[in-house]
């Protein structure tokens, strides 16, 4: 594997991997104009992202028996098909509940494709997915950064244009699967099902830093997905700002997508976890301070600071999946990352809940818990990661 390159193995994911990081964002963009448009309140809106991240963790924990049966790229296509047909429907669904079945598959696809170019990653270059991953999701986070561009130039002030939010990644996915379709990948030999004697040998393997990488992940993902699940109404109802929170957001994942090849530069000169806990104490400060200051120009500046401390975190966990024997990495990724669905789908929505009964500046500064949670993981785990993985195994030219 020397000298080959991220590039050369895994390039042909990282345009597909645009559309589902604009899917990610959909409810987000889109839950204000939803409410609108079906009348209800935030508590039912935030049903939106809950049921998206619900599938997410289906099609997360199915990963592992999809690769038993199938190639890397028979896996790829037929997800971007299903998510393709999933969003179309979505965009003609006449009825809410509906809505939240179809974000359910919607879920499930995305959550497969969101996932599985990570694993695929990990697999084939070793402990350098930790400058993969960043690429990889900084690809993600492209996509991520455009989901509200698109939404705000597609739905303006008309709540009805929802739906042709919904439309437009649906279509892009087309010509974005091309470059997976022609490429040739690996197939990922020795992979064993998710199951309970596959958890039992990860946890007889390296039981401290499964579970402190599985907390971690819930945790920041939850935090995460909850500040891009209420930016636009914190900014509407707060600041009457709708407008400005749309950018505010897009200004987040700009910083974020920045970050992440930041971060995958930096990676190969500073030991990823002190970048981790110079990322995580700055993110829990910012994310509790932005929404306290009383000041919508103070929010306007710290909020995309925020997206920058965020950048590296979640591909540098995800990178110590390298740090798990070959044959049982497979699992733990798909662990993880179902953890972190678990994590987007609860903490959104009890934010809403929050922002709805006491408040958005309560609401939004109650996501900088779970954060100094994220925090006290890598304290706890500093003796397991400092310094103590595998040797790289993708060269020294990855990036």
């Amino acid at each position: 594997m020397e000298g080959e390159g991220i590039w050369r193995r895994a390039g042909a994911f990282f345009p597909l991997m645009i559309v589902p990081g604009i899917v990610l964002l959909l409810a987000p963009s889109t839950v204000h104009k939803v409410m609108e448009y079906f009348g209800f309140r935030e508590s039912l809106g935030g049903l939106l992202q809950v049921s998206y991240f619900v599938g997410g963790v289906v099609g997360i924990l199915l990963i592992t028996r999809l690769m038993q049966r199938f190639t890397v790229k028979q896996i790829t296509l037929s997800q971007a098909a299903l998510l393709c047909v999933s969003l179309l429907a979505s965009a003609v669904c006449p009825w809410y509940p509906l809505l939240l079945v179809l974000f359910l598959v919607v879920g499930i696809a995305n959550g497969i494709l969101i996932a599985f170019p990570g694993i695929y990653v990990t697999r084939v270059c070793g402990e350098a997915s930790h400058r993969a991953q960043n690429l990889l999701y900084g690809f993600f986070s492209l996509g991520v950064l455009s989901g509200p561009l698109i939404a705000r130039l597609v739905m303006g002030e008309r709540p009805e244009m929802w739906r042709w939010v919904f439309a437009v990644p649906a279509l892009m996915i087309i010509p974005l699967s091309v470059p997976v379709a022609v490429a040739h990948l690996e197939r990922l030999e020795g992979v064993r099902v998710l199951s309970l004697g596959v958890l039992r040998d990860i946890l007889a393997e390296r039981r401290k830093l499964f579970i402190g990488l599985f907390v971690a992940l819930l945790l920041y993902i939850a935090a995460e997905s909850a500040v891009s699940m209420w930016i636009i109404r914190f900014f509407d109802s707060h600041y009457s700002a709708s407008n400005i929170g749309a950018w505010v957001l897009t200004a987040l994942w700009a910083s974020l997508t920045v970050g992440r090849w930041i971060c995958g530069w930096l990676s190969k000169r500073v030991d990823p976890y002190h970048i981790l806990l110079f990322l995580t104490i700055s993110s829990a400060l910012t994310v509790l301070i932005a929404p306290m200051t009383g000041s919508r120009t103070a929010a306007e500046l710290i909020y995309p600071l925020v997206g920058l401390f965020y950048s590296g975190i979640y591909p540098m966990l995800i990178g110590y999946v390298a740090w798990f024997p070959a044959e049982l990495s497979s699992a733990v990724f798909s662990v993880f990352l179902a953890a972190g669905a678990v994590g987007g789908a609860v903490l959104p929505y009890f934010v809403g809940l929050t922002n709805q009964f006491g408040g958005y500046v309560v609401g939004m500064a109650s996501i900088s818990l779970p954060l100094f949670g994220v925090l006290a993981c890598l304290i706890v785990l500093r003796g397991e990661l400092v310094g103590a993985g595998p040797e790289l195994a993708c060269g020294t030219d990855a990036i």
